[in-house]
C-alpha cells in the first residue's frame, strides 16, 4: 500500500495530539491553545490528494486500481467528455453535484480515509472550464501522476495542460507510462526516451517516468495466481517507492508532521511549565508551612518551660504558706496548750485550718494570676510573627487559605483563671488535713489524760497524806511528778507528731495542687497550640489537594512529552 510510514507516522502524531489536547482541556488551559492544537489535528486528519491526469484511454482508472489493491474506479466506463470526480470516504455510495464540473463521489472504502483522488477527464477532449478546474487541483495536490498509454504516448494535449501550470508546482509531478506489457522492452526504452525529451524541451526539466501494467500490479494484489510473478512483471515497485517518498516530502508529508510535533511541543512546554512552576509553588508553600509548624513546636517547647516556671513560684508560695502554717501551729502548740488539749478542743484549731486556706489563697492565687497574664502575654506576641511569616512567604493564593481570625486571647485567660480558681477552692478547703490534725489533736488528749490524771490524783494524795504522814506524802508526790514528766513527755512527743503530719499532709497538698495547676495549664496550651494548628489545616488541606491535582498531570505531561519527543526523532531521521 502507498504511503504507509506516512500513514504510521499520522496515526501516531494524530494520537499524541488527542492526549495533549485532552490534556490541556483537563488543566483548564486558555481557549486559543485549545484552538491550536484542534487545528493542528484537523490539519493532520487532512487526507492525502492525488490528481491523475491523463488523455482518454490512457489507463488512468487502471492505474488508481492499482494504487490500492482494489476496484474502485471503474474502467473505461466514463464518457470523454464527463466530469471531473474527487473520490472521497463516506458512510454510503453517492455522489454529490459540487458544480456543473465536479461531481463529489463518496464510497465507503477505508483507504479513501486517507487519500482524496481526483480523476479528471482525459486531457485530449477537456474543455476550458475542466482545464481550469484542473489547473486549480494540481497546485494543492501532493501528488499529480501525469499517465501516458505506450499505445499512443505521442499525444499533445497533456504538454498542453503542463504550460498552464505554474513551474513551482510541478515538482509534485510524475510520468506514468501505463500499459507497458503491450510494448517490448526497447519500446519503452524509445518511448521513454521521447518523453524524457520533449518534458525537458517544453517545461525544462523531465519528471520521473515510469513504465508499468497496471493491470497486472491489480492481479497480483487481489485474485492473480502468481502474485509474485504478477508483481515483478508489472514493474509497480519503484513507481510505489517514489510515491512514498514524494509523500513524505510533500507539503502534508513527513516535514508537515515534523512542523506539527515541533508546534505542539512548544505548548506542551508552556503547559509542562505551568504545571512545573504550580507544584514547586505548593512544594515552598508546604516548606514554609512546616517552617511555621516548626515555630509553633519552638515555642510550646518554650512555653512549656515557662510553665514549668509558673508552677515553680506556686510551689514556693505554697512552702512559705506552709512555713507560717508551721509557726503558727507551733505557738498554738506550746508546752502549756499542749497540755490544754486535754480539756479538749480549743477555738485555735478551727482558727487554724481558716487562717491556713486564707493563706494559701492569698499567697497562690496572686501567682496564678500574674502567670496567666505572662502567658497571655506570650502568646500573643506569637500571632503577629506567624502573621508576618505568612504575609512574606507565602504566595497570595495560598495565604487566604490561612484563617485571618486572631485567637481569642483573653477568653481563654478567663475561662483558664476560673477554672484555676476552682481548682484552688477545691484543693485548699479540702477537709482531708483538717480532719487528720483533728483525730491527732483528739489522740493526743487521750493520751495525756492518763499521766494528767496521774499526776492531779497524786498531787491531791500528797496533800492530803502530807497532813498525816511524811512518808505517804513522799511516795505520793514521787508518783504524782513520775505522771506528770511522763505526760509531758508524751505532751512532746505528740507535738512532733502533729507537726509532721502537718509536714505530710502540707506536702501532699501542694503536690496535689501543683499537679492540678499544672494539668490545667499544659491542657490549656495543648488547646491554644491546637486552635493556632487548625488556622493552618485549609493551607494544609489546600497544598494537599493542589498536589492530588497536579502530581498526575505532570506524570500526564512527562508521557506525552516522551511521545514526542520519540516522534520528532524519528520522523526527523526519516526527513
Amino acid at each position: 500500500m502507498v504511503a504507509d510510514l506516512y500513514l504510521q507516522f499520522r496515526n501516531r502524531t494524530e494520537a499524541a495530539l488527542g492526549v495533549l489536547l485532552k490534556l490541556t482541556a483537563d488543566m483548564q488551559r486558555e481557549t486559543v491553545m485549545l484552538d491550536t492544537i484542534q487545528n493542528l489535528l484537523k490539519d493532520v486528519r487532512e487526507p492525502l490528494l492525488f490528481v491523475v491526469v491523463g488523455e482518454v484511454k490512457a489507463g488512468k482508472s487502471s492505474l488508481l486500481n492499482a494504487l490500492f489493491g482494489q476496484e474502485f474506479c471503474k474502467v473505461d466506463v466514463l464518457p470523454a467528455t464527463d466530469r471531473v470526480y474527487i473520490f472521497k470516504h463516506g458512510a454510503r455510495e453517492e455522489n454529490v453535484d459540487v458544480s456543473a464540473q465536479v461531481t463529489e463521489r463518496y464510497q465507503p472504502i477505508a483507504f479513501l480515509e486517507n487519500f482524496n483522488i481526483v480523476d479528471t477527464p482525459g486531457t485530449n477532449t477537456m474543455v476550458a472550464e475542466h482545464q481550469e478546474i484542473t489547473e486549480n487541483f494540481i497546485p494543492r495536490a501532493d501528488l499529480v501522476l501525469f499517465v501516458f498509454s505506450v499505445v499512443n504516448p505521442w499525444g499533445a494535449s497533456a504538454w498542453e495542460l503542463l504550460k498552464f501550470v505554474n513551474q513551482k508546482w510541478l515538482k509534485n509531478i510524475v510520468f506514468v507510462l501505463q500499459q507497458a506489457d503491450l510494448r517490448e522492452p526497447n519500446e519503452i526504452e524509445v518511448i521513454e526516451k521521447h518523453l524524457r525529451e520533449t518534458a525537458n524541451e517544453k517545461l525544462g526539466f523531465a519528471p520521473p517516468i515510469f513504465a508499468v501494467s497496471a493491470r497486472k500490479a491489480l492481479l497480483a494484489r487481489t485474485t492473480g495466481v502468481d502474485k509474485a510473478g504478477l508483481w515483478e512483471e508489472s514493474h509497480f515497485a519503484p513507481l510505489e517507492q517514489h510515491i512514498n517518498f514524494m509523500v513524505d516530502q510533500s507539503q502534508h508529508g513527513l516535514r508537515k508532521l515534523t512542523s506539527t510535533c515541533q508546534t505542539a511541543t512548544v505548548i506542551l512546554s508552556d503547559s509542562g511549565s505551568r504545571v512545573r512552576n504550580l507544584l514547586g509553588t505548593i512544594v515552598r508553600d508546604e516548606e514554609q508551612l512546616g517552617r511555621l509548624e516548626g515555630i509553633l513546636v519552638e515555642r510550646k517547647d518554650q512555653t512549656s518551660r515557662q510553665v514549668g516556671g509558673f508552677l515553680r513560684g506556686i510551689e514556693q508560695a505554697c512552702r512559705r504558706c506552709e512555713a507560717e502554717g508551721q509557726e503558727l501551729l507551733e505557738r498554738n502548740l506550746s508546752f502549756w496548750r499542749t497540755w490544754r488539749l486535754v480539756l479538749g478542743k480549743s477555738e485555735w484549731q478551727e482558727k487554724f485550718q481558716a487562717d491556713l486556706e486564707n493563706k494559701m489563697r492569698d499567697l497562690i492565687q496572686p501567682q496564678v494570676e500574674n502567670a496567666l497574664q505572662l502567658l497571655e502575654t506570650d502568646l500573643r506576641s506569637l500571632w503577629p510573627q506567624l502573621q508576618d511569616t505568612m504575609e512574606t512567604q507565602f504566595k497570595s493564593d495560598a495565604r487566604v487559605q490561612v484563617s485571618q481570625t486572631i485567637p481569642d486571647f483573653a477568653r481563654q485567660r478567663r475561662e483558664l483563671l476560673q477554672s484555676i480558681e476552682l481548682t484552688l477552692v477545691e484543693r485548699i478547703a479540702g477537709r482531708g488535713m483538717e480532719a487528720q490534725l483533728e483525730r491527732m489533736f483528739r489522740e493526743t488528749a487521750n493520751w495525756l489524760r492518763v499521766p494528767a490524771g496521774v499526776a492531779a490524783a497524786g498531787g491531791i494524795v500528797t496533800v492530803i497524806a502530807a497532813m498525816s504522814s511524811a512518808a505517804v506524802a513522799d511516795v505520793t508526790g514521787i508518783v504524782a511528778a513520775s505522771a506528770f514528766i511522763a505526760g509531758t513527755l508524751v505532751a512532746f512527743g505528740r507535738r512532733r507528731k502533729i507537726l509532721s503530719e502537718y509536714h505530710r499532709q502540707m506536702d501532699a497538698k501542694r503536690e496535689e495542687l501543683v499537679a492540678a495547676i499544672d494539668q490545667q495549664l499544659r491542657h490549656a496550651v495543648d488547646l491554644f497550640y491546637a486552635e493556632i494548628g487548625v488556622v493552618f489545616e485549609p493551607l494544609r488541606a489546600f497544598c494537599a489537594s493542589e498536589r492530588k491535582r497536579y502530581e498526575p498531570l505532570l506524570s500526564r505531561v512527562r508521557e506525552v512529552e516522551k511521545t514526542f519527543g520519540q516522534l520528532t526523532a524519528e520522523l526527523t531521521r526519516h526527513n
